[in-house]
């Protein structure tokens, strides 16, 4: 067998293990972290231009 040693995910740990070191680097989070991440940015966002805003007037 060609991946007796690797039962799950056998593709995915190949292509980990074979990246070369001059590449760009990926960080793999869930769709649930990625969208709390995406959500706190936003509202950063929201409170910056209220401050920004509120400096200007």
């Amino acid at each position: 067998m060609r991946y007796s040693t690797i039962r799950k995910y056998p593709i995915t740990q190949m292509k980990k293990r074979s990246v070369p070191a001059d590449t760009e680097s990926v960080i793999d989070i869930s769709i649930g972290a990625a969208a709390g991440l995406l959500a706190l940015m936003f509202f950063q966002g929201l409170l910056l231009g209220y401050v920004i805003r509120r400096r200007r007037y």
